[in-house]
């Protein structure tokens, strides 16, 4: 038996760790730099017989580009969120879908923990001032977050992580999940609340909820007019959760004070400079790359690339969760499928 497993979006890091944890002879593993959605269709001919796909969040794996592997099985995700595979596509081709559990809760909270102390500090801003020999100290007046109100959208493993992080400097936390942590309750960490009560007394919103169709573009010109004037937002988790356009917006006109965006609606321009995404994508597409790009020049906003989870210590309990997941598959044993 061999067994046929692509790795798509390989770095480095990943590159290294293959290398070094090899598979039973059984498995033949193809690594792959790119994107699968980037390959032509000739190359997708090629790796028509691969059983398992490992995938990080770039990769795009739509009904048009699985349809290209008609012997797949498995994807694993090199990742917490899954909303880059089409799930309904693999549900109706019997695939299974698994993706990494608690690698990454503390790494992604405390890097959102940074974002939020560089927004309301203006670390980067003075930073960058000082190194172009600007002194304007008035300019770079922040606040402090003892005392403000928190809103957490999401209390998962990564939203539990932050609450307690805020709740060590002092802050009040207002949280609102469809499945609240009552231990959270219980230890006086955060009360819940709904979403309305959140959006109008939050001086501070962190987004550590996955994507999903209900919650696509939470963050609106709506829900934005019920929040205060001068709030903070920071996005760890899933760039669809806001509506780009609307943000960008809201921060023109002084409504949201500052934005710390790990993630982005149609980041990919930006991330992978993936100017053929907009040639082959709708209008939408082309909009929000634009005003992504613009969001980049604002100094009270705050993106990085996607890299929340990129610590060397989440990297390696990421690929070890995946190694185990593919054998644990072939062997036979029981695996987290999401659907």
């Amino acid at each position: 038996m061999n067994i046929k497993v692509v790795f798509c979006d390989v770095d480095d890091i990943t590159q290294k760790y293959l290398e070094n944890h090899k598979f039973s002879d059984q498995v033949n593993c193809t690594l792959l730099r790119e994107s699968l959605n980037d390959l032509p269709s000739d190359s997708l001919e090629q790796l028509s017989n691969t059983e398992i796909i490992s995938t990080f969040v770039y990769s795009r794996l739509t009904g048009n580009v699985l349809e290209h592997f008609q012997n797949l099985k498995l994807i694993t995700t090199r990742s917490t969120g899954y909303n880059n595979v089409d799930l309904e596509y693999c549900k109706t081709h019997g695939i299974k879908v698994t993706n990494v559990l608690g690698y990454g809760e503390i790494t992604v909270a405390e890097y959102a923990m940074g974002m939020l102390l560089n927004l309301t500090r203006n670390i980067e801003f003075s930073n960058n001032k000082l190194k172009n020999n600007i002194v304007k100290v008035d300019e770079d007046m922040g606040i402090d977050l003892s005392g403000k109100t928190v809103g957490v959208i999401g209390t998962g493993a990564i939203g539990r992580h932050f609450v307690k992080l805020c709740y060590a400097f002092g802050c009040h936390i207002i949280a609102s999940d469809p499945f609240p942590n009552q231990k959270l309750v219980d230890d006086g960490l955060c009360q819940y609340v709904d979403l309305d009560h959140l959006f109008k007394h939050s001086d501070i919103i962190s987004l550590n909820c996955p994507a999903t169709k209900e919650n696509y573009h939470l963050i609106n010109r709506n829900t934005i007019a019920k929040m205060k004037d001068g709030v903070y937002i920071v996005n760890t988790a899933r760039g669809e959760l806001i509506d780009t356009i609307d943000l960008y917006e809201a921060i023109i006109a002084g409504k949201i004070k500052g934005a710390g965006l790990d993630v982005l609606d149609y980041e990919d321009v930006i991330i992978k400079n993936d100017i053929e995404s907009i040639k082959n994508n709708d209008k939408n597409f082309a909009i929000y790359s634009v005003i992504n790009a613009k969001l980049l020049q604002l100094p009270n906003v705050i993106v990085t690339p996607h890299i929340a989870f990129n610590s060397s210590d989440a990297v390696l309990r990421i690929l070890n969760s995946n190694i185990q997941s593919i054998s644990d598959f072939i062997a036979g044993k029981p695996i987290n499928s999401v659907i």
